[in-house]
């Protein structure tokens, strides 16, 4: 049985309507919501509105519907995040935000290298999903996104 949005779209599946409803919830302070038209078609997309970059891809596999994630704001550490009905969420690779450092420069070296490739392999895996950058976002997330990457925003570089 179809289940009507607040705008009146019908989202077929209750498992996907359950999502969206869990994605609204855990976005509620910001009052934002996935398109239901995108919900009915479980279709892919992103969300730019008050500071928030969020690229969203709907799937299915052995444990059922799913939405992934990612979401990134000047003032937070993002999230890619797979969100399953009944609000399970699952933590999936995230692009990191910083690191801590010793008082050992050797260490320091070893650890800035493995922040930077951690990051760059986590942005590969992003743009295989089509979550990269592709020049809407708000400047916070794009200058991020650059200096998480170590002065690159594109895959690989």
């Amino acid at each position: 049985m179809a289940e009507p949005d607040t705008d009146g779209t019908e989202i077929p599946n209750p498992e996907i309507a359950e999502i969206a409803r869990e994605f609204a919830r855990h976005f509620a302070p910001w009052d934002l919501r996935l398109p239901p038209a995108d919900v009915a078609a479980r279709q892919r997309g992103k969300i730019v509105q008050k500071g928030w970059a969020i690229w969203y891809l709907f799937g299915t596999d052995q444990h059922g519907a799913y939405l992934d994630y990612y979401a990134a704001h000047r003032m937070t550490n993002d999230s890619h995040v797979r969100l399953r009905a009944g609000g399970r969420h699952e933590g999936l690779p995230s692009i990191a935000s910083g690191m801590v450092l010793t008082d050992d420069p050797e260490e320091d070296a070893r650890r800035e290298a493995a922040f930077f490739r951690h990051n760059r392999e986590v942005a590969d895996l992003l743009a295989a999903k089509g979550f990269g950058p592709e020049g809407d976002e708000p400047g916070g997330v794009l200058i991020n996104r650059y200096l998480h990457l170590g002065g690159g925003t594109e895959p690989g570089s």
